[in-house]
């Protein structure tokens, strides 16, 4: 099996500390941040330009964190985990597809059933859903929790 190019280990750490940081973020922020992503969506479906500095800081926090998580390796990085990885990317892209496919389907629905601006509130939620950053944070997920249960695995038949 080709061995993959990765950061080293200790940029996990790095990727970890900027996740906080968007947490901390988050809250800190949390009425500004929510009013810049999802009330100030225009009546179109397109995102208005003039989003505030909190909303850009932490679209860019966390897609520089999960980059950093998606891309680091592990301490022992072997054949493994190396298939593990490529399982969490197949599953994480069928698991991306379901989303993506979902949330289109619910768009006939929502329309209908809710007013204009709520419809427009649940379209933005829909797109954080299915932004680039989501769907790496989906893979770091899946790839997490995949090599626990593995190493949890192996470690009860020892």
């Amino acid at each position: 099996m080709k061995k993959l190019t990765l950061l080293s280990h200790g940029w996990q750490k790095t990727g970890l500390v900027l996740l906080a940081f968007c947490v901390l973020l988050f809250i800190v922020c949390f009425k500004a941040i929510v009013h810049d992503l999802i009330l100030s969506s225009s009546y179109y479906g397109y995102d208005s330009f003039g989003r505030g500095w909190a909303a850009e800081a932490l679209v860019l926090c966390f897609s520089a964190s999960v980059v950093l998580l998606a891309l680091s390796r592990e301490r022992a990085e072997d054949e493994r985990v190396s298939a593990i990885r490529h399982q969490a990317l197949i599953r994480t892209v069928i698991l991306y597809v379901a989303i993506v496919f979902l949330s289109a389907l619910s768009n006939l629905l929502i329309y209908p059933l809710f007013s204009q601006e709520q419809a427009m509130q649940i379209v933005t939620v829909r797109r954080l859903l299915t932004c680039v950053p989501a769907f790496i944070l989906y893979y770091v997920l899946i790839f997490k929790v995949s090599l626990w249960s593995d190493n949890k695995r192996l470690g009860d038949e020892e």
